[in-house]
């Protein structure tokens, strides 16, 4: 029993060194967003106890947060959050590292139900539907290096070289070929923005 124990004590500290771990040396800041909702009554936004939460419907467009431009554009800009999406959730975007005139280097798309992926590259997580789990992404504009991170454990390196400095986040539910009859959601909590 006591073994057990020292093993759920060691498993909970090493979670929390490995969240420290991507924020480490980061200064936090804080930010606002405004919600864009460009659905046709199915889709839609809410905010309760902490948790953010959207949802698309096929033949929709989308509804996603879109926080302000980075304050800080030619270093590293990192994006913390715990994210659940449902199972019915499929060929949709739940954020985003965007500029409107640079592109996504981070776009973390549920491609087929529970699997992730970045951009249009192979699925890099599979069973992860109806699970919280915590969501790092940072970018760096000047050296064009560009990360994400489950849970703490490195999914996404992308090198993404650009002269743009008009970055920012998103998350949400962005359709990108939803199948007719389905619907996709996302809650989001704990969100936080740093920069280095």
């Amino acid at each position: 029993m006591k073994k057990v124990l020292a093993l759920t004590v060691v498993g909970v500290m090493a979670g929390a060194l490995s969240a420290q771990a991507q924020t480490s040396g980061y200064t936090r800041y804080s930010n606002s967003y405004t919600v864009q909702n460009r659905t046709s009554g199915c889709g839609g936004f809410s905010y309760s106890s902490g948790i953010w939460k959207t949802w698309v419907c096929s033949g929709e467009e989308r509804v996603e947060l879109r926080w302000r431009d980075w304050p800080n554009q030619s270093r590293y800009n990192q994006f913390q959050g715990e994210v659940n999406f449902s199972s019915d959730t499929q060929k949709t975007a739940i954020m985003q590292i965007k500029s409107n005139t640079g592109g996504e280097p981070i776009y973390l798309q549920v491609n087929s139900p529970g699997t992730l992926r970045n951009d249009g590259s192979s699925n890099f997580a599979s069973g992860m539907a109806n699970t919280w789990f915590r969501w790092n992404a940072l970018f760096n504009p000047a050296n064009g290096d560009g990360r994400g991170y489950v849970n703490g454990s490195q999914k996404v390196t992308r090198s993404y070289p650009t002269s743009d400095r008009h970055w920012y986040f998103k998350n949400g539910t962005y359709n990108n070929g939803l199948p007719s009859g389905h619907k996709s959601t996302a809650q989001w909590r704990n969100i936080s923005h740093w920069y280095k």
